[in-house]
């Protein structure tokens, strides 16, 4: 990660990890860790149609943003379906505002596109998370008259995060390596394509 990342993120990293903290402290139990006394609640809910597939689905989403000589800000509602346990998957939409800085001219595009994703919750409210995004997203070429065109690119982001929340909902911050690293992707830097995912989990 570049001090530039740091700089703009890190208020938003703190703020997210407080809300977790204090809206959601109303359960101290970690979803994917199955205790004796979600045990019981289980079973309660159990004699209440609990096994029904309303019942396994997931809601969140992620934001972030990135600023400097490439800036993009992104929204990503999702909801996933809870196979096992510990073992969600799901899909979603992105949407990203991106901005880059070039021969002396700024070109915006508007992204957007599907999302596929699997989480597997390991221990303690840590997760090792995997997706794949199809991007729509518009290339400009560096020479007059900088014609645009949208192509589909893809994004491959791997890596593990930890969940802070109870049994209803909470916050999570996920470090992601990009296994694609496609130069037209938002997240793209032109270094170590690392992703930093600060999400919601209900």
């Amino acid at each position: 990660m570049t001090l530039t990342f740091w700089k703009y993120n890190i208020g938003l990293i703190l703020l997210s990890f407080f809300f977790s903290f204090t809206a959601f402290a109303q359960e101290g139990n970690d979803p994917y860790v199955n205790t004796d006394r979600q045990n019981k609640k289980t079973e309660e809910k159990g004699k209440t149609n609990n096994n029904s597939f309303t019942d396994k689905l997931r809601y969140g989403g992620s934001f972030g943003a990135y600023f400097g000589q490439q800036t993009y800000v992104e929204l990503s509602p999702r909801v996933g379906y809870k196979l096992k346990e510990r073992f969600i998957v799901g899909t979603g939409v992105n949407y990203m505002y991106f901005s880059v800085k070039s021969y002396g001219q700024k070109f915006v595009s508007h992204i957007y596109g599907p999302s596929f994703f699997a989480q597997y919750g390991i221990i303690s409210g840590l997760f090792a998370h995997g997706e794949f995004n199809a991007f729509n997203i518009k290339v400009y070429q560096p020479l007059p008259p900088y014609n645009a065109e949208r192509i589909w690119i893809g994004s491959a982001p791997v890596g593990l995060g930890y969940y802070s929340g109870g049994h209803f909902g909470g916050a999570y911050l996920a470090i992601l390596y990009d296994l694609i690293n496609n130069p037209y992707s938002p997240y793209y830097n032109g270094g170590l394509p690392l992703v930093l995912r600060v999400g919601l989990l209900f």
